[in-house]
């Protein structure tokens, strides 16, 4: 467990808007970018941190599990790939999410559903997790989000801010 006095402002906040991937790689920059707007286009509440963590998730999350204090709600955006159509939406409690097996691991099916699941559980956070079906994730730098996507930042945004804030 952490030291109280070494307990990171994001864990002392009520809600957690985490935005994972990488915006060097097209699509797979979606969560960053949903982080963006939220700053530029809206009013976040004092006890609400908004957070692009890139692809650093799992530690975040690591530090949040070993931390005293710990948001209520953790919310996270993230491009993965289930096989749907591009620009497709998946939000749902982590509980409903389909579960990765191990023999799975990808970068874009998000790694740290087994550490949501294990947070969720442990210390009954309130996890929602916002996926987003990518156009294209390419293998080499290329960064910006195709059409399809570019297109769901916003409609994801209000959701955020109507429903989970």
């Amino acid at each position: 467990m952490l030291p109280d006095d070494c307990v990171p402002e994001y864990c002392k906040s009520r809600v957690l808007v985490l935005g994972c991937g990488n915006v060097l790689f097209g699509d797979d920059g979606f969560g960053p970018a949903v982080v963006e707007r939220l700053h530029s286009h809206y009013a976040i509440p004092d006890d609400v941190c908004v957070l692009d963590v890139g692809t650093g998730a799992r530690d975040l999350l690591c530090t949040i599990a070993l931390s005293p204090v710990k948001p209520q709600r953790i919310v996270v955006i993230d491009t993965v790939d289930r096989g749907g159509k591009p620009g497709e939406l998946l939000m749902a409690p982590i509980e409903d999410f389909p579960q990765v097996q191990g023999g799975s691991f990808s970068l874009h099916q998000l790694p740290t559903s087994s550490l949501l699941r294990e947070l969720k559980d442990s210390c009954q956070l309130d996890i929602l997790l916002i996926a987003v079906q990518p156009e294209s994730i390419p293998e080499t730098v290329r960064p910006g989000l195709s059409q399809k996507l570019e297109a769901a930042v916003a409609p994801v945004c209000n959701y955020i801010v109507t429903n989970c804030l």
